[in-house]
């Protein structure tokens, strides 16, 4: 069968690759690109599988609609990763491709499919959804419409129109043994494609994922509900495979895009070791949940070409984190920035505002606490109830007329807070405003740029990235987002 997996055309700078969504767009994410790593699964499970399968990222490859409509002659499937934020995008432009080629059977896979298919499905323009994890059931979906028979509307993991009827098949089960699944292939990218990232270090990079499924109960959180509580993870010996592979393609950092690396501990010792031993020139990033990991662990990780630790602090305040069940407590957090300092390691901070029970105390306190953890970086979001968490389902039980209004899109998307008055003290202007004042004092802060300009001149190959960065996260301090035209 003829398939495309297509990243859409998009305007201004966007990140889609993780399954369960939440991606980010615009100045605040400081001009970063990132490798469509779930889309790449999913095209190398088919490729894999006989089919002809194309890959487009059509914003890194700078094509728009109509270099699209001109390639679309002679495809039986397209398959679009989507989510909350961007399915009305999506679905308009499924529906301007169909007029161009009406053979053409359209597919979506992601967050809004998977906990919101009669929704979705009310769109015409979509024929066809993935739901939960997509691999094999795109393997078995596109096995089935090559014979073109109806056997297709019994695969498991999918819903669909039949009439007007809708069909929501029981779900695929989660894949217990992910060593099960190929290696993302990279030559299914268009040659020459240069992700760039403002925490990577060198470049060509590429991204990576070990594990899925998260025992957490955020409840704020998508990935529980889409991954599943249970933790499955790839052994030490397919990821050292996978390492060995991008070496040899080139790459030199890989960005593990894992919920939370340090839940496999004895297992990511076993891979430090390998790459020290063999001694592999490789450098890497990962994301640490606080008080899931040991200093000596970290050093290992040091040792073995980890720089950078992402770090989910949400809030600064211990209630606040209680509240939305995190798990975490402030003294975990402030030990891991420590002993990330003192072992040379950099970190990010990831922080929520406008969680339940905030209010501008809350935020001042948040704000305060994560400048006093001394991250190199830290992005600020508005916590947004995306469906499939249990704060969308409790804003839902209590109003249900917000459920075919939530609108979220590019524009109001971790910028805007006009749900949070269901839950918050405070509105939607005012999250707004704090969201803009926390980026302010965390950036514009004159000891912080002076650190930074001393990179800048102390090493010449971080001239250009901090350039970039820091001119888009400068611009969204100053005059906030760029808006969708």
């Amino acid at each position: 069968m003829n398939i495309l997996t297509l990243v859409p055309p998009a305007e201004g700078n966007v990140i889609r690759d993780v399954l369960y969504g939440c991606w980010c767009r615009g100045r605040r994410i400081g001009g970063g690109t990132i490798p469509p790593l779930s889309l790449l699964s999913v095209a190398t499970t088919l490729k894999q599988r006989g089919h002809s399968v194309r890959l487009i990222d059509a914003p890194e490859e700078k094509k728009a609609l109509k270099d699209i409509e001109t390639e679309i002659e002679g495809i039986g499937l397209i398959i679009i990763l989507t989510s909350s934020m961007s399915f009305k995008d999506d679905v308009a432009l499924l529906g301007k491709l169909k007029k161009k080629n009406p053979r053409l059977i359209t597919s979506m896979f992601g967050s809004h499919p998977t906990f919101l298919p009669k929704i979705c499905l009310e769109r015409k323009e979509v024929d066809i959804l993935v739901r939960y994890e997509p691999e094999f059931v795109y393997r078995d979906l596109a096995d089935k419409l090559s014979k073109e028979s109806g056997l297709w509307k019994k695969v498991k993991g999918i819903a669909f129109r039949d009439g007007d009827s809708i069909n929501i098949n029981e779900p695929y089960p989660f894949i217990d043994h992910l060593d099960e699944l190929p290696v993302p292939d990279r030559s299914l990218l268009s040659k020459g494609m240069d992700y760039f990232n403002p925490i990577i270090k060198r470049t060509p990079y590429t991204t990576s994922v070990t594990s899925r499924g998260c025992p957490g109960k955020c409840t704020f959180c998508t990935a529980p509900a889409f991954t599943g509580n249970k933790v499955r993870h790839n052994s030490a010996r397919h990821v050292m495979h996978e390492i060995e592979y991008l070496l040899s393609l080139g790459f030199r950092e890989i960005y593990y895009r894992d919920e939370t690396f340090s839940f496999f501990n004895s297992r990511n010792e076993d891979i430090c070791r390998s790459i020290i031993d063999k001694k592999l020139d490789v450098s890497w990033i990962c994301n640490i949940k606080s008080g899931t990991i040991k200093k000596n662990t970290l050093a290992l990780m040091k040792q073995a070409g980890c720089h950078t630790i992402k770090i989910g602090v949400e809030s600064g305040v211990q209630d606040i984190l209680d509240r939305s069940k995190k798990g975490i407590k402030l003294e975990d957090t402030r030990t891991l920035f420590r002993w990330a300092r003192e072992l040379g390691i950099s970190t990010h901070a990831h922080v929520m505002l406008g969680m339940p029970g905030e209010d501008k105390n809350t935020i001042k306190r948040t704000v305060d606490f994560v400048i006093s953890l001394d991250p190199a970086t830290v992005d600020f979001g508005i916590c947004t109830p995306y469906p499939g968490t249990p704060l969308f389902d409790t804003l839902i039980e209590e109003h249900k007329e917000l459920k075919d209004k939530m609108g979220i899109d590019w524009d109001t998307l971790h910028v805007s807070g006009y749900l949070n008055k269901y839950f918050t003290g405070m509105g939607a202007k005012e999250l707004e405003k704090a969201i803009f004042s926390a980026y302010r004092r965390f950036y514009m802060r004159p000891g912080y740029i002076l650190s930074w300009l001393g990179r800048i001149f102390s090493d010449a190959k971080a001239f250009r990235k901090v350039l970039k960065a820091g001119y888009n996260i400068i611009l969204f301090c100053l005059i906030g987002e760029e808006k969708k035209r």
